[in-house]
């Protein structure tokens, strides 16, 4: 999978992801789109930061931190294969609506 594969992917498990929230005010959110805008790989905690479009309508322009753990050192390193959560991965994404954000931890998923 490559990068560009990856965004695409992962929007749907975001849209996926919302439906199983407990929070039924959430399950009605929905993603249509990911701009990765930072790389931020040689940092504590290396992420990639960008833009999202998410909410009731899925238009509504948000920010994401996406946490990819240690190990690449360049974007050409980077696993996008292992970072795409699985179909029954779930605990991986936190949505604050009032912030308009979205913290993923693919890495920490557990199956449902």
């Amino acid at each position: 999978m490559d990068e560009q594969d990856f965004w695409a992917r992962l929007e749907f498990r975001i849209c996926a992801e919302f439906q199983g929230f407990e929070d039924r005010h959430l399950r009605w959110y929905w993603c249509d789109g990911l701009v990765a805008e930072q790389y931020e790989l040689l940092t504590a905690e290396p992420c990639i930061r960008g833009r999202a479009w998410c909410g009731p309508s899925g238009q509504e322009p948000w920010r994401f931190v996406l946490r990819i753990g240690r190990g690449a050192r360049a974007r050409a390193e980077i696993s996008w294969t292992a970072l795409l959560p699985g179909e029954q991965a779930t605990g991986w994404l936190f949505a604050d609506p009032r912030r308009k954000t979205l913290l993923m931890s693919p890495l920490v998923g557990h199956p449902e």
